[in-house]
């Protein structure tokens, strides 16, 4: 009997032993999974390049602490500029014993690069929760369709630019699909889930994000477009 506490000492540190080899080695193969995703398709693969925590504002950035991005992937998509990795954060509580815990937020991740810079336009499921969520000070929007009210909650900092994006056509190709988060905002368009990258689940956010980028008329791009009698920059030459 004097020895059980010697065991159960000893059993348990084998447990976490072999839970950290197996997590060593399923983090091993999904790195080889994805690195061979990113070549079958031209893109360069990074195992980590925590530069990108910096890279985007609003959800889920800028939260917690411990920031990382891992299984960085970078490319071309359909010939626009692409993005997409694992990005994860952490939170930490007490309880009224004065026990710290450590909780990992995970989320994939993937943007496309926009031809100009737009005003922010945000989606999300709709949900009691989302009602309460911040988005970056964006107004509600309510749009023509209510499937699609009941589905997304749309916030934008300008509701035309919102009802010019959200035209009848793409709405009802986004209620065709799975529901997503979403945001254009300057020149990225991004859509992140909770979760880890998946080859097809990437492959049909990008679709989806570019569903509604190629949605968006040609007039509010124009309204965007650099002035010729101005340089690059914008100033007045």
């Amino acid at each position: 009997m004097a020895a059980l506490p010697i065991v159960i000492v000893v059993v348990g540190l084998a447990l976490v032993i072999v839970v950290a080899v197996l997590s060593y080695q399923a983090d091993k193969k999904r790195r080889a999974l994805l690195q061979g995703f990113a070549l079958s398709n031209g893109w360069a693969y990074t195992a980590r390049d925590d530069s990108w925590c910096e890279r985007f504002v609003g959800t889920p950035f800028g939260e917690g602490d411990n920031r990382k991005a891992v299984n960085v992937l970078q490319g071309p998509y359909q010939g626009v500029p692409m993005a997409a990795f694992e990005y994860s954060y952490e939170t930490h509580s007490t309880d009224s014993k004065g026990n710290r815990s450590t909780t990992t937020h995970r989320f994939a991740l993937c943007a496309l690069q926009l031809p100009a810079p737009l005003p922010g336009l945000e989606l999300s499921p709709e949900s009691a929760f989302s009602r309460l969520a911040g988005h970056l000070g964006f107004g509600d929007v309510e749009l023509e369709s209510e499937d699609f009210n009941r589905r997304y909650r749309v916030t934008a900092r300008d509701q035309k630019f919102a009802y010019d994006v959200l035209n009848p056509r793409t709405m009802e190709s986004l209620l065709a699909r799975p529901t997503l988060h979403m945001r254009l905002l300057d020149v990225d368009a991004v859509c992140w889930e909770n979760g880890r990258l998946d080859p097809a689940t990437l492959l049909a956010r990008l679709s989806t994000l570019q569903l509604v980028i190629a949605g968006i008329p040609s007039f509010v791009w124009a309204d965007r477009a650099p002035s010729a009698e101005q340089p690059p920059g914008g100033a007045p030459a």
